[in-house]
């Protein structure tokens, strides 16, 4: 670790009530008794001091502000760690990081604060990921995924199977370098099982994978149908507000409309597009032909039909573009959204059933209190492919690592099963305990570790 001293601005740009300033390293100590002359010595640790915040070179009382002093280890990142709380000016900040800057400090690099807390073991890798993700989370279900991460939920899983097989390679290469001793030259049936037991462990921890994806990253939504059905309605219902122009006038929407929205803690990037109809108007054929692009990229499609009428020759045109479309997408998820509930029915689910084989479909009315919440419940099926795990591995690189360590141990039983010899079995062992040490930071290369934390927000 280096033994500097770095400072950076922690709370985000732009004028707020409260703006804080964090030092780590050092100097901290020299720097709460600079910046705060007027209060007591010695400074105690973790409590905050209110006193007067002053520029050590000029003497100029900068604000009246708060300090506290973290003695390490007891600290975030394990050393000495000062933090200034004033008036959340842009200009007061400026000066104030100028200040610490002038005391020796120098400024921090892009998550220096947490990969600090890391190399102090205040945090694991995953742990420290974590830190990123709660900032970046963009709905609850994302908060409660980097939270649960945060506490340890992913290193305490890992981590007994890392060491699990650290155990069966130490076993597996003493086989091979002690032979003449009473150690067997083959794996017992102990080790077996033990390399199945981690090898089952891994692929729990992968089950949820898709749906960790989708709780962090979200889903993209084309909502589709022919003119006049609902469409600019139930997105309107979904958001909560008028986003969509709604009117009685077939073909009202004549563009992609596209909107973030949240559907029980999942987000969605849901667009709305143009009814699917025959027109010689061109610029409503633009959008149709958007609509159609929409429904070859999205990984949900919500298929809108007019419940108080028949299929028609319009709608039609859109069970065929969901066909035609189903090829170029074999991912997508459809649901089929029977809208129109609040008036007498036409058109029932077991019909819509035998047109569109696959959907998930529902009933629902746009404009009443409650009328889509079956179509949320669809959604958020449709989204997740099955009912939400309570905890999923949402990150993509430990996603990776996990199906590495866990291709690796179905090579080594492979192996074993083939007979072949220990030495070569066990590399693929390590292969696993290394890729697995990948997640937790037991083993890491500075690579990884200065791709991991440069996308880290300055100060953090």
């Amino acid at each position: 670790m280096e033994s500097d001293t770095i400072v950076a601005v922690v709370t985000p740009p732009g004028e707020g009530g409260v703006g804080i300033v964090r030092a780590s390293g050092p100097l901290s100590g020299a720097l709460a008794e600079s910046l705060f002359p007027r209060l007591r010595l010695p400074w105690p640790s973790h409590r905050l001091r209110h006193g007067d915040l002053v520029d050590p070179v000029s003497g100029r009382v900068l604000d009246q502000a708060l300090g506290c002093l973290f003695r390490g280890p007891r600290s975030y990142t394990g050393e000495d760690v000062f933090e200034i709380h004033c008036h959340g000016s842009p200009l007061l900040l400026e000066a104030v990081l100028g200040t610490c800057l002038e005391q020796g400090c120098r400024a921090a690099r892009p998550g220096e604060f947490t990969l600090r807390a890391f190399l102090a073991g205040r945090l694991d890798l995953s742990q420290a990921e974590a830190v990123l993700d709660l900032v970046r989370a963009r709905t609850n279900a994302g908060l409660e995924l980097a939270a649960g991460q945060l506490t340890g939920w992913l290193s305490g899983r890992v981590e007994p199977i890392r060491v699990e097989l650290v155990g069966v390679l130490a076993h597996m290469e003493a086989m091979v370098d002690f032979v003449e001793d009473d150690i067997p030259p083959q794996a017992d049936a102990a080790t077996q099982d033990a390399l199945r037991d981690a090898g089952t462990a891994i692929a729990r921890l992968l089950e949820g994978a898709e749906q960790g994806i989708v709780l962090r990253e979200g889903a993209t939504l084309a909502i589709v149908g022919s003119p006049n059905v609902g469409k600019s309605s139930i997105m309107n219902g979904l958001l909560g507000q008028e986003r969509s122009i709604v009117t009685a006038i077939a073909g009202t929407t004549r563009d992609t409309i596209q909107e973030s929205l949240q559907v029980r803690g999942i987000p969605f990037r849901a667009v709305d597009t143009a009814g699917i109809t025959r027109t010689d108007d061109l610029v409503e054929q633009i959008g149709i032909d958007r609509a159609r692009s929409a429904l070859r990229t999205s990984d949900i499609v919500l298929a809108v039909f007019d419940r108080s009428r028949p299929l028609n020759g319009e709608d039609d045109l859109v069970l065929q573009a969901l066909a035609e479309t189903a090829s170029e997408n074999e991912r997508r998820r459809v649901v089929g959204a029977l809208n129109k509930s609040d008036l007498p029915p036409r058109l029932g689910l077991q019909e819509l059933a035998t047109r569109v084989p696959g959907a998930r479909l529902v009933e629902c009315s746009a404009l009443t209190v409650g009328g889509v919440d079956a179509l949320r419940a669809a959604l958020e099926e449709a989204a997740l492919g099955a009912s939400r795990h309570e905890m999923v591995v949402s990150n993509v690189r430990h996603q990776d690592a996990l199906r590495r360590a866990g291709e690796a141990l179905g090579v080594t039983l492979a192996g074993l099963k083939a007979g072949l010899p220990l030495d070569l079995i066990s590399f693929d062992v390590r292969a696993a305990v290394q890729a697995l040490g990948e997640i937790t930071g037991a083993n890491v290369t500075e690579e990884l570790l200065d791709r991991i934390f440069r996308d880290f927000c300055i100060g953090k």
